[in-house]
């Protein structure tokens, strides 16, 4: 965790791509079935980027990938090429010299963004946000923005950089694969009721986020108290996970959310 509240980037999980089925052999004598199981790569925290990486990533509903791996959440460091008030957001041009500078959003309120000053074009700024593509055009949406005190940080992040996509491309190039031996009905059967019940969970949290009005987002205390049936362990399970998976992002700490949406 860095200085500014933010991760440069987190640890790496395989998790099994198959979630049907039980892990366990067939007790009722069935003809054996093969389940093969792939570890599939989760990025956790914040991902430092650089801007080519970004721009040159694909796209598919929404889901962005650099080289393969999944990004949502990413930070760059470059300098501030343009700067531009509109009505709820600034519009800065960060540029990192790998290629053409992206366009980073930070958005606020009517009122709020009235009183504000852009930062100064020719600054070298750290900037952590959430990868989006509108009208087809790459760009990023800010959580933070700060500006460098040192330009050790630029260094700094080249060499995070680095590592961290030569950690993302070790983790997905394991491809260990078990076979275990299960019945047909297990793999029809096993487990659709606990998804289920999981997927309605993620949406009716998905739901209270995207719906609250308020600047800083949602908070986990205000989603038990809506959600009493759930503990303040499984919220915070979901709340992972949706981040995960980019559709959540937290505000000004860990305990509030919005939506990506």
């Amino acid at each position: 965790m860095s200085e500014s509240g933010f991760g440069s980037y987190g640890s790496i999980s395989a998790a099994g791509g198959a979630s049907e089925g039980s892990d366990q052999p067939s007790q009722r004598g069935a003809a054996p079935a093969i389940k093969t199981q792939r570890p599939r790569v989760r990025i956790q925290e914040i991902v430092p980027c650089n801007v080519n990486q970004l721009l040159s990533s694909t796209v598919l509903d929404n889901v962005f990938k650099v080289r393969g791996i999944t990004v949502s959440q990413v930070s760059i460091v470059g300098v501030i090429r343009g700067a531009e008030k509109a009505s709820n957001h600034i519009c800065y041009e960060i540029d990192d010299m790998t290629t053409k500078p992206i366009e980073a959003r930070q958005w606020f309120g009517r009122e709020k963004v009235k009183q504000l000053t852009p930062l100064s074009v020719g600054l070298y700024v750290k900037v952590f946000g959430i990868l989006k593509c509108p009208a087809g055009t790459k760009s990023l949406e800010v959580l933070k923005i700060h500006v460098l005190q040192d330009m050790n940080e630029f260094t700094v992040h080249i060499l995070e950089t680095v590592n961290a996509h030569m950690m993302l491309d070790k983790a997905r190039g394991d491809t260990t694969v078990e076979s275990v031996p299960v019945s047909p009905s297990e793999v029809d059967d096993a487990g659709d009721n606990d998804e289920s019940r999981r997927n309605f969970i993620r949406d009716k949290v998905l739901r209270l986020i995207h719906e609250c009005p308020l600047q800083e987002g949602k908070s986990i205390h205000e989603l038990q108290a809506q959600l009493c049936d759930l503990s303040i362990q499984a919220i915070k399970e979901v709340i992972d996970y949706l981040t995960l998976e980019g559709h959540i992002y937290p505000t000004v700490d860990r305990e509030h959310f919005k939506s990506a949406d």
